[in-house]
């Protein structure tokens, strides 16, 4: 089974620290484990984010005394105020932390990516670029770099609507899907967008089928039916 983004993937794009530090509702997470099997994008910042329990248990929270209003025979009479205060102080010194070691873990990854970038230009060259050719008439284009990396296939297609044009069996403005067959026959939905007449907009996608085992890369309408179709 090829991996992907799934298309529904930002609604859970931010539920990843919330999922390892457990802070999501039984429902929510069954919901995310379900989308972690089909979300290459999810597995990967969970995997990242795996380290924040450990570190967050070594963090207690400082947690100042206030003054006590004390009487001969009892209890301090302000007992109450104080014990409230004093949550509220923990709690807001437990979130202040848990900001803290979401925002370093995320410095972190952001680092890792970046000097590889930096240090190995020629990583990001495209391996293959390829012209979709129209299936039927219709005023949309497209080309598509294929570059291969250690996980599969870094897909960047250019996809463009020429404003004033319009075909009415694809129209401007309609959900497109980016469809990517292998060699064996196996077809992986990749991305999805609109066509916006006027504008050339970019999708980025990936597969884990290696580059030289793809064999077409189509552009499908909303009905699933061939727009633009290329072979590899």
């Amino acid at each position: 089974m090829n991996e992907y983004v799934n298309p529904d993937h930002s609604a859970f794009a931010e539920w990843g620290a919330a999922y390892v530090l457990g802070a999501l509702t039984p429902a929510d997470r069954h919901a995310f484990e379900d989308h972690l099997q089909v979300c290459e994008a999810c597995r990967l910042s969970v995997a990242q984010l795996a380290p924040m329990p450990g570190l967050l248990a070594r963090a207690r929270p400082v947690i100042e005394a206030d003054a006590a209003v004390t009487t001969d025979d009892g209890p301090p009479i302000n007992l109450v105020n104080l014990v409230e205060r004093r949550e509220a102080k923990r709690r807001q010194s437990i979130r202040r932390r848990v900001t803290v070691a979401v925002v370093s873990v995320a410095a972190a990854v952001a680092l890792a990516v970046a000097i590889p970038a930096v240090l190995t230009p020629d990583v990001s060259a495209p391996t293959a670029t390829v012209a979709l050719a129209p299936v039927e008439q219709t005023s949309l284009t497209a080309s598509v770099d294929l570059t291969s990396v250690h996980w599969g296939t870094a897909i960047t297609m250019d996809c463009t609507y020429p404003a004033g044009t319009s075909a009415p069996a694809y129209p401007a403005n309609a959900t497109y899907y980016l469809v990517v067959t292998d060699t064996a026959g196996h077809e992986s939905q990749v991305s999805t967008w609109q066509a916006v007449p006027g504008k050339t907009i970019t999708v980025n996608a990936g597969t884990a089928t290696p580059v030289d085992q793809i064999a077409t890369i189509e552009v499908r309408n909303a009905a699933g039916d061939p727009v633009l179709s290329a072979t590899v």
